[in-house]
């Protein structure tokens, strides 16, 4: 995708982010990739097959969505456990090694930054266990 075509791409999709819900967010996206699709039909392809992924964060409250979207955290772990593997040496002796050096992450993360919780997230707690427990109740249950 050339420069032009990628910024105006990213244009349209943060305009997408602000979609008032999963539908008229997943219409505005498959819309987006029909214009590009004859010059990268390929990855349009690609990015419309998993558009419901990609949107998934359009499901929860409004005010959630900015905290949800990213991978930040995802990649703040990630790091960690990286800088964690240059300091023993570039690997970890084994997988049980690196499972160690997880948990013991995961409890100083516990302890530190993650102790308290996003303001915003527990504020919406209830409504993001009735999602899940909606979600997880369709798909146990004998229909």
């Amino acid at each position: 995708m050339t420069k032009a075509d990628a910024a105006e791409f990213n244009k349209e999709l943060n305009k997408i982010k602000l979609s008032s819900s999963f539908d008229e967010a997943l219409e505005k996206f498959q819309n987006l990739c029909n214009i590009f699709k004859e010059r990268y039909s390929r990855y349009m392809n690609l990015l419309m097959e998993k558009a419901e992924y990609y949107l998934a964060f359009t499901k929860y409250p409004e005010s959630l969505r900015k905290h949800i979207y990213t991978t930040n955290v995802v990649e703040s772990v990630n790091s960690l456990i990286e800088k964690i593997r240059i300091k023993t040496g570039g690997y970890f002796n084994s997988v049980e090694v690196l499972e160690i050096n997880i948990y013991l992450q995961r409890k100083n993360l516990k302890q530190t930054k993650w102790r308290k919780p996003v303001p915003m997230i527990n504020g919406h707690i209830y409504e993001i266990q009735e999602l899940f427990q909606l979600r997880y109740f369709n798909q146990t249950q004998n229909s």
